[in-house]
């Protein structure tokens, strides 16, 4: 029952942009595979230390803005398809305790290794590339020189944010 109660979260999920899924009962959290599954099929999620998730699904760093418009990562579990340095350093801004990605830019290690938030990722990449495949991301070209996650965070917002 509890897995059907699930599904349909996870459908209702899936119809809409940005969900706060609240897990049944306080204790009761979402599995590490079952969010490393959902992630196939969203941009951004989010699991909060009590068990609420956020999924998000739009693309670029436009799920991060939206996640801090709300909040912020504060002690949670973030699970991102693919993660550079701008992604990073927003990240670090908001607090987040760790990510799991399925691709992850070399650039982004010393970031997460600094600020002491663990990581695991499918796949490392030398940098992460634009969207038509022919140079680098235009976010990763924008945080190259900068490492304060402050100062990322509002040069970045200001040219890709909302």
């Amino acid at each position: 029952m509890k897995k059907m109660k699930f599904l349909r979260l996870l459908l209702l999920a899936a119809a809409a942009g940005a969900v706060v899924l609240g897990c049944a009962a306080k204790n009761a959290k979402t599995s590490v595979n079952d969010l490393k599954e959902m992630l196939k099929s969203h941009a951004l999620i989010v699991a909060y230390p009590d068990g609420t998730v956020k999924i998000y699904d739009d693309k670029g760093i436009k799920p991060l803005f939206k996640h801090l418009e709300s909040g912020d990562f504060k002690n949670c579990d973030v699970y991102d398809k693919v993660t550079g340095k701008a992604s990073t350093l927003i990240l670090v801004y908001g607090g987040a305790a760790s990510l799991y990605t399925g691709i992850l830019s070399k650039e982004a290690i010393p970031v997460l290794e600094k600020y002491g938030i663990k990581y695991r990722a499918d796949k490392i990449v030398d940098y992460i590339i634009n969207v038509t495949g022919d140079d680098k991301c235009p976010m990763e070209k924008t945080v190259t020189d900068i490492e304060d996650p402050q100062q990322a965070f509002e040069i970045l917002k200001e040219r890709f944010g909302q």
